[in-house]
């Protein structure tokens, strides 16, 4: 309103308004090379929590706290006295059913040789098979005891499940531990490290197959400073989520320095060269209303 009251004035007064001035762009078919970004998060690709499955009070601690560690490797120790108590008695039960499964099978024997020369009833010859069968059971209840025995003893020293960084002990030595409870210390290992970000469903293609394979992945840190190694496409998520409408995406960096730590933010740089036609419209030329977009285009006679 206030522009067309400008302009009758001005035509009132005989002036003729300011003519606009307008920048034409060229646009032409050719290649580009396009950089998306998307915030990711970062994630260790095994993250152990450590809790044992014995109970007893913490005996030693054999590993440092931060320290690199190999699997198998001692970390701590519980008490074991009670559980190499009940592996000396499962192995003497053992050789007591070893020792009454030896004793049948001699009486079944002799009873067999008197069979053959018909001085012994076929009932007692059944009943002394029925008692090695009987002790034979015995024998592999008594195995399993001892199986079982010997296991929860060698789990009063706690191994390390795979390689990795320890963190922070969360317990002390005389702590009182609970079999499946108490979470004790937590294993990460960050070499290589993933980093996991979602796109929206649209884009799922871009991200599969061969459309994946001239994309380059790089990182680009919280400080702005983007990392030194290039990322490799690992995987694309199974579904999409339906609140969001997005999939997720992981890439997996290497970690030889030890730079990237697990739960960071981060953004992943999708680097790619468009097709050798593409169309390219500068952003400020763009006019969007509501969820569509249009831009001028200059025609014959500037107009």
């Amino acid at each position: 309103r206030q522009a067309a009251t400008l302009w009758r004035g001005l035509a009132a007064a005989g002036m003729r308004p300011p003519t606009p001035t307008v920048d034409a762009v060229q646009v032409t078919p050719r290649s580009y090379h396009i950089t998306e970004k998307f915030p990711g998060t970062l994630v260790a690709n095994t993250i152990v929590q450590l809790r044992p499955d014995v109970t007893g009070y913490l005996e030693a601690i054999r590993a440092r706290d931060g320290s690199w560690v190999t699997k198998g490797q001692p970390l701590y120790d519980i008490d074991k006295s009670r559980y190499q108590a009940a592996y000396n008695q499962a192995k003497a039960g053992l050789q007591q059913a070893e020792a009454d499964l030896s004793q049948k099978q001699r009486d079944l024997k002799r009873y067999q040789d008197l069979q053959t020369h018909d001085a012994i009833a076929q009932q007692v010859v059944d009943q002394a098979s029925t008692a090695v069968k009987t002790s034979q059971a015995n024998v592999a209840a008594a195995q399993a005891a001892v199986s079982k025995a010997s296991t929860d003893l060698s789990h009063a020293m706690m191994r390390a499940p795979s390689s990795g960084k320890l963190g922070i002990v969360e317990v002390k030595i005389g702590d009182i531990i609970n079999a499946g409870q108490t979470l004790i210390n937590t294993l990460v290992n960050d070499k290589p490290m993933y980093v996991d970000f979602d796109v929206p469903q649209s884009q799922i293609e871009e991200f599969a197959g061969k459309n994946a394979a001239g994309k380059k992945f790089r990182l680009q840190l919280a400080d702005s400073s983007v990392y030194g190694e290039t990322g490799k496409l690992l995987v694309v998520n199974n579904t999409v989520d339906p609140n969001s409408g997005t999939i997720r995406v992981r890439i997996e960096f290497p970690n030889k320095n030890g730079l990237l730590t697990s739960g960071m933010n981060a953004s992943v740089l999708v680097d790619q060269q468009s097709d050798s036609n593409s169309i390219a419209v500068p952003t400020k030329a763009l006019i969007q209303t509501l969820s569509e977009s249009s831009v001028y285009t200059l025609g014959t006679g500037d107009v």
